[in-house]
């Protein structure tokens, strides 16, 4: 079994508030799993930063895993793929028979974590997910996909089916927050029966609507404050938003460990 190491002291800042919650956070992003788990990363909105959390929850992720990790760009634009230059495994002819050959012509991304942009994903995300990173799942320990912008009534419940986990990436105001909670439970009836999850990007850094339903309980909403420091790759210097995301990340590798 991998050997996962502590998560960095320096992601946790020191407000002693949050001190509680930190060994709880490191359990459920650094507990071992005994199959891959599978996150799938939606956008509902233009802009609503979904390749942006996709990049720093394989980052929080990847600092105890490493290698352990893949980060898959299943996203129309490809703004992951470009961003961190990921590319198609054109070179594998069969399916891998070990770690080293399901790796070994992957991309290295944040903390050792590799990725990969399926070749088709621009037109055919399931598919090209389905053919280029199930083969390879069972040799990570979680895989991360930005499934970039899906609309409810045509492809998103057939991306959100590819994970044990489904993040809904939503703007913070009330229509698109309410809009993205009541997306939940349909979703979780899906016969893959994946968990949902909400994140609110609060890019006007107003926080009102993104409060009232974070305090709703049917489905787990997470609030991201608005921080220009999102855009790099580094763990953002704000510390409300480390926390933030960092509770994202423990929030989506909770639940059912088999």
């Amino acid at each position: 079994m991998t050997r996962l190491s502590p998560l960095p002291a320096a992601l946790f800042g020191g407000a002693a508030r949050w001190r509680p919650l930190l060994p709880q956070w490191q359990r459920e992003i650094s507990t071992p799993l005994s199959t891959a788990r599978r996150i799938g990363v939606i956008s509902l909105g233009a802009g609503a930063g979904a390749t942006t959390l996709t990049r720093h929850l394989v980052r929080i992720v990847a600092a105890a895993r490493g290698d352990r990790v893949l980060a898959v760009d299943a996203a129309e634009d490809g703004a992951l793929a470009a961003h961190w230059r990921l590319h198609p495994d054109r070179a594998r002819t069969a399916p891998p028979r070990t770690s080293a050959e399901a790796t070994a012509h992957l991309a290295r991304v944040l903390e050792g974590a590799r990725g990969l942009a399926p070749a088709a994903a621009a037109t055919d995300p399931v598919g090209a997910w389905l053919d280029e990173a199930a083969p390879i799942s069972r040799f990570f320990d979680v895989v991360v996909t930005d499934f970039g912008r899906r609309h409810p009534a045509t492809d998103l419940a057939p991306c959100a089916a590819l994970g044990d986990t489904v993040l809904l990436v939503a703007d913070a105001d009330r229509a698109s927050a309410e809009g993205a909670v009541s997306l939940g439970p349909g979703l979780s009836a899906l016969p893959e029966s994946p968990r949902v999850v909400v994140a609110l990007v609060d890019r006007g850094g107003t926080g009102t609507a993104g409060r009232i339903v974070a305090a709703r309980k049917e489905t787990s909403v997470s609030v991201i404050p608005h921080d220009g420091d999102l855009t790099r790759d580094a763990a953002p210097r704000r510390f409300a938003t480390r926390v933030a995301l960092l509770g994202l990340g423990a929030d989506l590798m909770a639940g059912d460990r088999s």
